[in-house]
Protein backbone atom coordinates (compact mmCIF):
# COMPACT_ATOMS: atom_id res chain seq x y z
CA UNK A 1 0.00 0.00 0.00
CA UNK A 2 1.33 3.45 -1.00
CA UNK A 3 1.86 6.11 2.09
CA UNK A 4 -0.76 8.75 1.49
CA UNK A 5 0.02 11.99 0.02
CA UNK A 6 -0.36 14.64 2.63
CA UNK A 7 2.03 14.38 5.46
CA UNK A 8 2.37 16.10 9.44
CA UNK A 9 5.83 17.21 9.42
CA UNK A 10 7.33 16.61 13.26
CA UNK A 11 9.55 19.67 13.18
CA UNK A 12 12.30 18.13 11.36
CA UNK A 13 13.25 17.95 8.01
CA UNK A 14 14.67 14.35 8.88
CA UNK A 15 11.33 13.07 10.29
CA UNK A 16 7.68 12.91 9.61
CA UNK A 17 4.53 11.21 10.35
CA UNK A 18 2.69 9.91 7.41
CA UNK A 19 -0.94 8.79 7.11
CA UNK A 20 -2.37 6.27 4.08
CA UNK A 21 -4.83 4.45 3.62
CA UNK A 22 -7.05 2.18 1.44
CA UNK A 23 -11.05 2.11 1.06
CA UNK A 24 -12.65 -0.99 -0.56
CA UNK A 25 -16.21 -2.17 -0.95
CA UNK A 26 -17.27 -5.44 -2.47
CA UNK A 27 -20.30 -7.30 -3.45
CA UNK A 28 -20.20 -11.09 -3.40
CA UNK A 29 -21.98 -14.19 -3.81
CA UNK A 30 -20.89 -17.22 -2.80
CA UNK A 31 -22.39 -21.00 -2.97
CA UNK A 32 -21.05 -23.95 -0.96
CA UNK A 33 -22.51 -26.95 -1.49
CA UNK A 34 -26.46 -27.30 -2.09
CA UNK A 35 -26.59 -24.92 0.74
CA UNK A 36 -28.32 -21.08 -0.37
CA UNK A 37 -26.02 -18.75 -1.48
CA UNK A 38 -24.48 -15.97 0.37
CA UNK A 39 -25.07 -12.66 -0.80
CA UNK A 40 -22.65 -9.46 0.69
CA UNK A 41 -21.97 -5.89 0.10
CA UNK A 42 -19.16 -5.12 2.69
CA UNK A 43 -15.44 -5.57 2.97
CA UNK A 44 -15.57 -8.87 5.57
CA UNK A 45 -11.69 -9.47 4.56
CA UNK A 46 -10.72 -6.27 5.88
CA UNK A 47 -9.13 -4.37 2.70
CA UNK A 48 -9.62 -1.22 4.24
CA UNK A 49 -6.83 -0.12 6.08
CA UNK A 50 -5.97 3.17 7.67
CA UNK A 51 -2.33 3.43 8.93
CA UNK A 52 0.53 5.75 10.10
CA UNK A 53 4.43 5.55 9.22
CA UNK A 54 6.80 7.42 11.55
CA UNK A 55 10.64 8.11 10.54
CA UNK A 56 12.90 9.90 12.66
CA UNK A 57 16.63 10.19 12.04
CA UNK A 58 19.01 9.83 14.70
CA UNK A 59 22.13 10.70 13.15
CA UNK A 60 25.26 8.44 11.63
CA UNK A 61 22.61 6.12 9.11
CA UNK A 62 20.25 5.65 12.00
CA UNK A 63 17.05 5.55 11.75
CA UNK A 64 13.88 5.03 13.86
CA UNK A 65 10.81 3.79 12.14
CA UNK A 66 7.22 2.74 13.40
CA UNK A 67 4.12 1.03 11.34
CA UNK A 68 0.09 1.17 13.21
CA UNK A 69 -2.21 0.00 10.95
CA UNK A 70 -5.74 -1.30 11.12
CA UNK A 71 -8.57 -3.07 9.42
CA UNK A 72 -12.05 -1.93 9.00
CA UNK A 73 -14.98 -2.17 7.26
CA UNK A 74 -16.33 0.93 5.90
CA UNK A 75 -19.69 -0.30 4.94
CA UNK A 76 -21.26 -1.77 8.28
CA UNK A 77 -18.94 -0.59 10.41
CA UNK A 78 -18.05 -4.29 12.06
CA UNK A 79 -14.84 -5.66 10.67
CA UNK A 80 -15.43 -9.53 11.35
CA UNK A 81 -19.02 -10.82 10.65
CA UNK A 82 -20.09 -11.33 14.52
CA UNK A 83 -22.46 -11.08 16.95
CA UNK A 84 -21.14 -11.07 20.10
CA UNK A 85 -20.66 -7.31 21.06
CA UNK A 86 -19.04 -8.52 24.55
CA UNK A 87 -16.39 -10.31 23.43
CA UNK A 88 -12.87 -9.52 23.61
CA UNK A 89 -11.88 -11.54 20.87
CA UNK A 90 -10.60 -10.64 17.49
CA UNK A 91 -12.34 -12.89 15.82
CA UNK A 92 -16.00 -13.09 17.73
CA UNK A 93 -16.07 -9.31 18.77
CA UNK A 94 -18.21 -6.76 17.11
CA UNK A 95 -15.15 -4.56 16.71
CA UNK A 96 -14.97 -1.68 14.08
CA UNK A 97 -11.25 -1.69 13.72
CA UNK A 98 -8.70 -4.70 14.41
CA UNK A 99 -4.86 -4.04 14.32
CA UNK A 100 -3.08 -5.28 11.48
CA UNK A 101 0.29 -4.45 11.69
CA UNK A 102 2.65 -2.20 14.92
CA UNK A 103 5.70 -1.82 15.45
CA UNK A 104 8.39 0.31 15.82
CA UNK A 105 12.19 -0.50 15.55
CA UNK A 106 15.60 0.70 13.69
CA UNK A 107 16.91 0.88 10.16
CA UNK A 108 20.77 0.63 10.32
CA UNK A 109 22.92 -0.20 7.30
CA UNK A 110 23.18 -3.89 8.67
CA UNK A 111 18.89 -3.74 7.63
CA UNK A 112 15.89 -3.60 10.14
CA UNK A 113 15.17 -4.64 13.68
CA UNK A 114 12.42 -4.00 15.53
CA UNK A 115 9.41 -5.54 18.04
CA UNK A 116 5.74 -5.71 17.38
CA UNK A 117 3.44 -7.25 15.16
CA UNK A 118 4.59 -7.67 11.70
CA UNK A 119 3.23 -9.30 8.40
CA UNK A 120 5.43 -12.92 8.54
CA UNK A 121 7.84 -13.32 5.75
CA UNK A 122 5.52 -16.38 4.98
CA UNK A 123 3.18 -13.99 3.49
CA UNK A 124 5.26 -11.24 2.21
CA UNK A 125 7.48 -13.23 -0.05
CA UNK A 126 6.14 -15.45 -2.49
CA UNK A 127 2.94 -13.20 -2.39
CA UNK A 128 1.06 -13.50 -5.75
CA UNK A 129 -2.42 -12.73 -4.97
CA UNK A 130 -3.71 -9.42 -6.21
CA UNK A 131 -7.15 -10.65 -4.49
CA UNK A 132 -5.97 -10.94 -1.13
CA UNK A 133 -8.06 -9.92 1.69
CA UNK A 134 -11.55 -9.83 -0.86
CA UNK A 135 -13.98 -12.16 -1.03
CA UNK A 136 -12.12 -14.36 -4.02
CA UNK A 137 -8.96 -14.46 -2.27
CA UNK A 138 -6.61 -17.44 -3.08
CA UNK A 139 -6.45 -18.34 0.75
CA UNK A 140 -9.82 -18.53 1.10
CA UNK A 141 -10.36 -21.19 -1.46
CA UNK A 142 -7.55 -23.38 -0.87
CA UNK A 143 -5.11 -21.96 -3.50
CA UNK A 144 -2.83 -20.85 -0.89
CA UNK A 145 -2.23 -22.18 2.85
CA UNK A 146 -4.75 -19.37 4.86
CA UNK A 147 -4.21 -18.69 8.98
CA UNK A 148 -1.61 -17.34 10.95
CA UNK A 149 0.78 -20.02 10.18
CA UNK A 150 0.29 -19.74 5.96
CA UNK A 151 -0.58 -16.74 3.66
CA UNK A 152 -2.82 -14.86 5.73
CA UNK A 153 0.22 -14.82 8.63
CA UNK A 154 -0.02 -11.76 10.75
CA UNK A 155 2.53 -12.32 13.67
CA UNK A 156 2.12 -10.47 17.41
CA UNK A 157 4.90 -9.81 20.14
CA UNK A 158 7.57 -10.80 17.80
CA UNK A 159 11.40 -9.86 17.62
CA UNK A 160 12.23 -9.04 13.93
CA UNK A 161 14.84 -8.88 11.03
CA UNK A 162 14.91 -7.74 7.79
CA UNK A 163 17.84 -7.32 5.03
CA UNK A 164 19.25 -7.64 2.03
CA UNK A 165 22.35 -8.99 1.13
CA UNK A 166 23.36 -8.63 -2.71
CA UNK A 167 20.19 -10.27 -4.52
CA UNK A 168 19.66 -12.14 -1.15
CA UNK A 169 16.47 -10.88 0.59
CA UNK A 170 16.36 -12.20 4.37
CA UNK A 171 13.41 -11.58 6.91
CA UNK A 172 13.20 -13.53 10.43
CA UNK A 173 10.82 -13.04 13.27
CA UNK A 174 10.39 -14.74 16.59
CA UNK A 175 8.04 -14.72 19.20
CA UNK A 176 8.97 -13.15 22.82
CA UNK A 177 5.58 -13.64 24.50
CA UNK A 178 5.66 -16.27 27.02
CA UNK A 179 2.06 -18.23 28.01
CA UNK A 180 1.65 -19.31 31.63
CA UNK A 181 -1.27 -20.87 33.08
CA UNK A 182 -3.39 -17.85 32.58
CA UNK A 183 -3.99 -17.85 29.47
CA UNK A 184 -5.79 -14.24 29.57
CA UNK A 185 -2.16 -13.05 30.34
CA UNK A 186 -1.16 -13.86 27.14
CA UNK A 187 -3.48 -12.62 24.05
CA UNK A 188 -1.15 -12.51 21.13
CA UNK A 189 -1.46 -15.62 18.45
CA UNK A 190 2.32 -16.63 18.89
CA UNK A 191 3.95 -18.32 22.23
CA UNK A 192 7.65 -18.51 22.91
CA UNK A 193 9.69 -20.38 20.78
CA UNK A 194 7.63 -19.67 17.44
CA UNK A 195 9.59 -18.37 14.81
CA UNK A 196 8.94 -17.30 10.75
CA UNK A 197 11.78 -17.24 8.32
CA UNK A 198 12.54 -16.17 4.55
CA UNK A 199 14.81 -15.92 1.86
CA UNK A 200 14.65 -14.74 -1.74
CA UNK A 201 16.40 -13.91 -4.57
CA UNK A 202 16.15 -11.99 -7.37
CA UNK A 203 17.71 -11.65 -10.92
CA UNK A 204 21.11 -13.31 -9.73
CA UNK A 205 20.76 -16.09 -12.41
CA UNK A 206 18.13 -15.10 -14.71
CA UNK A 207 16.78 -11.70 -15.30
CA UNK A 208 13.12 -11.60 -14.04
CA UNK A 209 13.63 -14.53 -12.08
CA UNK A 210 12.65 -14.88 -8.29
CA UNK A 211 13.15 -17.91 -5.94
CA UNK A 212 12.65 -18.41 -2.77
CA UNK A 213 11.59 -20.38 0.33
CA UNK A 214 9.81 -19.77 3.69
CA UNK A 215 8.35 -21.54 7.12
CA UNK A 216 6.40 -20.38 10.04
CA UNK A 217 7.28 -22.80 13.06
CA UNK A 218 4.84 -23.66 15.86
CA UNK A 219 7.03 -24.39 18.44
CA UNK A 220 4.09 -25.30 21.23
CA UNK A 221 1.24 -27.70 20.41
CA UNK A 222 -1.38 -28.67 22.46
CA UNK A 223 -2.73 -32.12 22.80
CA UNK A 224 -1.70 -35.71 23.84
CA UNK A 225 0.99 -35.75 21.15
CA UNK A 226 2.29 -32.26 20.94
CA UNK A 227 4.92 -31.68 19.14
CA UNK A 228 6.14 -28.37 17.53
CA UNK A 229 4.74 -28.36 13.72
CA UNK A 230 6.05 -26.17 10.60
CA UNK A 231 4.35 -24.31 7.73
CA UNK A 232 6.98 -24.64 4.51
CA UNK A 233 7.04 -23.23 0.93
CA UNK A 234 9.07 -23.06 -2.08
CA UNK A 235 7.93 -20.18 -4.45
CA UNK A 236 9.48 -19.21 -8.04
CA UNK A 237 8.24 -15.97 -10.29
CA UNK A 238 9.03 -14.81 -13.78
CA UNK A 239 8.62 -11.76 -15.89
CA UNK A 240 8.25 -14.72 -19.45
CA UNK A 241 7.34 -11.32 -21.54
CA UNK A 242 7.37 -7.98 -21.66
CA UNK A 243 3.67 -7.98 -20.28
CA UNK A 244 3.31 -11.49 -18.60
CA UNK A 245 4.47 -13.03 -15.53
CA UNK A 246 4.23 -16.70 -13.84
CA UNK A 247 4.42 -17.80 -10.34
CA UNK A 248 4.67 -21.54 -8.61
CA UNK A 249 4.15 -22.29 -5.25
CA UNK A 250 4.58 -25.71 -3.47
CA UNK A 251 3.21 -25.78 -0.07
CA UNK A 252 3.91 -28.44 2.78
CA UNK A 253 1.27 -27.91 5.23
CA UNK A 254 1.26 -29.25 8.56
CA UNK A 255 0.04 -26.13 11.07
CA UNK A 256 -3.88 -26.56 12.37
CA UNK A 257 -6.06 -24.23 10.44
CA UNK A 258 -3.11 -23.66 7.60
CA UNK A 259 -4.99 -26.30 4.60
CA UNK A 260 -8.04 -26.19 5.55
CA UNK A 261 -9.88 -23.34 7.50
CA UNK A 262 -11.23 -24.75 10.88
CA UNK A 263 -10.00 -27.94 10.10
CA UNK A 264 -6.79 -29.95 11.60
CA UNK A 265 -6.03 -31.79 8.66
CA UNK A 266 -2.29 -31.50 6.91
CA UNK A 267 -1.82 -31.23 3.11
CA UNK A 268 0.20 -30.43 0.48
CA UNK A 269 -0.93 -27.26 -2.06
CA UNK A 270 0.68 -26.95 -5.21
CA UNK A 271 -0.33 -23.30 -7.03
CA UNK A 272 0.91 -22.33 -11.32
CA UNK A 273 -0.92 -18.94 -11.76
CA UNK A 274 -0.03 -15.80 -14.53
CA UNK A 275 -0.40 -12.44 -14.54
CA UNK A 276 -1.10 -10.52 -17.67
CA UNK A 277 -1.32 -6.89 -17.77
CA UNK A 278 -3.59 -5.66 -20.88
CA UNK A 279 -3.58 -2.01 -21.22
CA UNK A 280 -5.08 -0.47 -17.81
CA UNK A 281 -6.86 -3.91 -16.83
CA UNK A 282 -4.70 -6.55 -14.84
CA UNK A 283 -5.70 -10.19 -15.41
CA UNK A 284 -4.47 -13.42 -12.89
CA UNK A 285 -5.43 -16.46 -13.73
CA UNK A 286 -4.64 -19.58 -10.79
CA UNK A 287 -4.98 -23.00 -10.43
CA UNK A 288 -4.05 -24.97 -7.41
CA UNK A 289 -4.29 -28.63 -6.44
CA UNK A 290 -4.87 -29.47 -2.68
CA UNK A 291 -3.62 -32.88 -1.21
CA UNK A 292 -4.52 -34.09 1.90
CA UNK A 293 -2.21 -36.18 4.00
CA UNK A 294 -5.69 -37.53 5.87
CA UNK A 295 -9.14 -38.44 3.95
CA UNK A 296 -9.35 -38.18 0.35
CA UNK A 297 -12.71 -35.79 0.57
CA UNK A 298 -10.22 -33.24 1.36
CA UNK A 299 -8.32 -33.26 -1.82
CA UNK A 300 -9.73 -30.70 -4.16
CA UNK A 301 -8.48 -28.43 -7.18
CA UNK A 302 -9.14 -24.41 -7.34
CA UNK A 303 -9.76 -22.29 -10.48
CA UNK A 304 -9.75 -18.88 -10.26
CA UNK A 305 -9.86 -15.57 -12.39
CA UNK A 306 -10.21 -12.07 -12.06
CA UNK A 307 -9.85 -8.63 -14.09
CA UNK A 308 -8.69 -5.88 -12.24
CA UNK A 309 -9.35 -2.23 -14.65
CA UNK A 310 -7.37 0.71 -13.33
CA UNK A 311 -9.74 4.10 -13.37
CA UNK A 312 -6.81 6.26 -12.14
CA UNK A 313 -3.52 5.62 -10.69
CA UNK A 314 -5.12 5.47 -6.70
CA UNK A 315 -8.51 3.54 -7.80
CA UNK A 316 -9.47 0.68 -9.67
CA UNK A 317 -12.43 -2.24 -10.12
CA UNK A 318 -12.31 -5.86 -9.63
CA UNK A 319 -14.72 -8.81 -10.99
CA UNK A 320 -13.43 -11.97 -9.71
CA UNK A 321 -14.59 -15.79 -9.96
CA UNK A 322 -13.01 -18.77 -8.08
CA UNK A 323 -13.79 -22.10 -7.35
CA UNK A 324 -13.04 -24.68 -4.49
CA UNK A 325 -13.91 -28.07 -6.30
CA UNK A 326 -13.80 -30.62 -3.59
CA UNK A 327 -12.70 -34.36 -5.11
CA UNK A 328 -15.07 -36.62 -3.48
CA UNK A 329 -17.89 -34.51 -1.75
CA UNK A 330 -20.67 -32.04 -2.73
CA UNK A 331 -19.31 -28.98 -0.55
CA UNK A 332 -17.33 -27.03 -3.12
CA UNK A 333 -17.19 -23.53 -3.09
CA UNK A 334 -17.73 -21.05 -5.59
CA UNK A 335 -17.48 -17.43 -5.48
CA UNK A 336 -18.00 -14.08 -7.78
CA UNK A 337 -17.20 -10.88 -6.42
CA UNK A 338 -17.18 -7.12 -7.70
CA UNK A 339 -15.14 -4.67 -5.66
CA UNK A 340 -14.11 -1.35 -5.69
CA UNK A 341 -10.94 0.37 -4.22
CA UNK A 342 -9.20 3.63 -3.81
CA UNK A 343 -5.85 4.38 -1.88
CA UNK A 344 -4.83 7.40 -0.43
Amino acid sequence: MSEGQNAMSSGKSSSGVHFYGQLYVGYDDTETGQAADIERLDDGGGKSRLGLKMTESLGNGLQLIGNLEYKFDPVDGTQNDAGDCTSTSESTSCRTFNLHVGNLGFKTAMGYIGVGTFESPYKTMGKFDNNMDTAVAMNAHGATSTGDGGQAGTLESMLAYHGHIGPFEVGYMYALSDKDSDNSADRTNTDQGDYALGIQIKNMMIPGLTVGYARTHDHEVTGSDAKAENNNKVFASMKVLPHVGMFLTMENIKQSGSYIAGSTSNGDITTLGTHYQLGHTAIQAVYAVGNSDGANTEDYKTLGMSASMHLSKTSDITFGYIKQDFDSTGSDITTRSIGLTHKF
